[in-house]
């Protein structure tokens, strides 16, 4: 029987580009990331049509399905066949393509989940526990700042890096909304920055632990922290930059419109925070007036419509 360790060895061994990838953090030892990082791995590879690639990927997994122990095997039927699940969202010929792609065996766990879809971990939304942030939660900060690292990394997008002490700073001030489960694991997190003396505030570092996607964890931190800004800083303007669809359908329900960076904050602080990002010199090239984010504002004298569903993984951080 193939043991965690064992498997993370296997995957890196398997995707040396993997390991060099991820080379901060290596895959963890953690299986769930390690099996996380292969399935992202795999969805790309069946999205840029890379068949030798994919199969590589799915003959691992498989492996691990088999031989694996009862962690393992929970991971890869929970976790990697359930995260394909979008291309079922996606219309039939999306469905085709991942049949096409996907093994047989694999299809098959596939069509299961989705039918009677359930999270990652057997939890859903409501056993968590949504909540301000306090400075007992320093122990998650090296985790969430090494997973807002992890994602951006994975999606090829940019990054504002943030440290652990930073993240720190936002739970002491009780700027920053957390969701934990039961046992005490972190599932989500994001923070609140201000600019131009509270006249501008940015949603950010919206987080979700790989474990628990796909499950509305998203959504309801997103709704949390967004309260949580107008509880704080009832006059100020909230604003977001992304490049995610999906944020900017959650931000759309809560009352964000789309609107030019002119009409964001001026302050150097927030633009400096781009410098990590890899479309910095792009920005720069624009000053500042253009990028591959799209900015997003919300006026707090316009109505805020309902919200309804969905979900994401991560925003551009600052």
């Amino acid at each position: 029987m193939i043991s965690q360790l064992e498997a993370v060895h296997l995957i890196e061994s398997e995707f040396p580009q993997l390991a060099k990838l991820y080379k901060r953090s290596a895959l963890s030892s953690d299986i769930y990331k390690s099996i996380q990082r292969l399935l992202d791995f795999s969805r790309e590879a069946v999205l840029d049509y890379n068949l030798n690639l994919s199969r590589k990927c799915f003959s691992v997994a498989k492996t691990l399905l088999n031989q694996g122990d009862n962690a393992i095997r929970a991971a890869i039927e929970k976790s990697f066949i359930y995260s394909f699940s979008p291309f079922a969202k996606r219309g039939e010929s999306e469905r085709k393509r991942l049949k096409f792609f996907m093994p047989d065996d694999f299809y098959s766990i596939f069509l299961r989940k989705i039918e009677k879809p359930g999270p990652f971990t057997g939890l859903g939304i409501e056993d968590l526990t949504l909540r301000l942030a306090t400075r007992e939660d320093w122990i998650f900060a090296k985790q969430i700042t090494d997973e807002m690292h992890d994602s951006a990394i994975n999606r090829g997008s940019g990054i504002s890096k943030r440290s652990p002490l930073s993240v720190i700073r936002k739970m002491i001030e009780g700027k920053a909304i957390i969701a934990v489960t039961p046992d005490n694991k972190w599932a989500g997190f994001s923070y609140i920055e201000t600019y131009e003396n509270y006249g501008f505030v940015s949603n950010s570092g919206l987080i979700v632990a790989p474990a628990y996607r796909q499950c509305g964890v998203a959504k309801a931190i997103k709704q949390r922290i967004f309260e949580l800004s107008r509880t704080l800083y009832p006059n100020a303007k909230i604003f977001s930059i992304t490049t995610g669809a999906a944020v900017m359908k959650m931000n759309t329900k809560l009352g964000f419109e789309p609107v030019t960076y002119n009409e964001l904050t001026k302050e150097k602080k927030f633009w400096q925070g781009c410098k990590s990002c890899v479309n910095y010199q792009t920005l720069l090239g624009k000053d500042c007036k253009n990028c591959f984010c799209t900015a997003m504002l919300f006026t707090p004298d316009q109505e805020e419509p309902q919200d309804d569903e969905n979900e994401c993984e991560t925003e551009h951080q600052h």
